[in-house]
């Protein structure tokens, strides 16, 4: 996994996600920095390929404060 800064692409994180990793992005992760999991060409750690496999992504997000829930079946404003 990679991580970018936004606003200066010149500072980037690489992560090794092991097999069954969950990872948590908050507060300067989540906002300041892109994040990518790796195309298979580019998939290396400490030098050693690291194949892809297949991964499962589960999104929570929370609405922002001051926000309500909308009505059940009704659809939310959009952005």
């Amino acid at each position: 996994m990679r991580l970018v800064h936004t606003q200066e692409p010149g500072e980037w994180l690489e992560l090794l996600l092991e097999p069954g990793s969950l990872y948590i992005l908050r507060d300067s992760a989540r906002y300041d920095f892109s994040h990518e999991i790796l195309r298979d060409e580019e998939s290396f750690f400490g030098g050693l390929r690291i194949p892809r496999g297949r991964r499962i992504s589960v999104i929570c997000r929370s609405l922002p404060e001051g926000m309500r829930p909308e009505e059940p079946g009704q659809l939310p404003p959009a952005c």
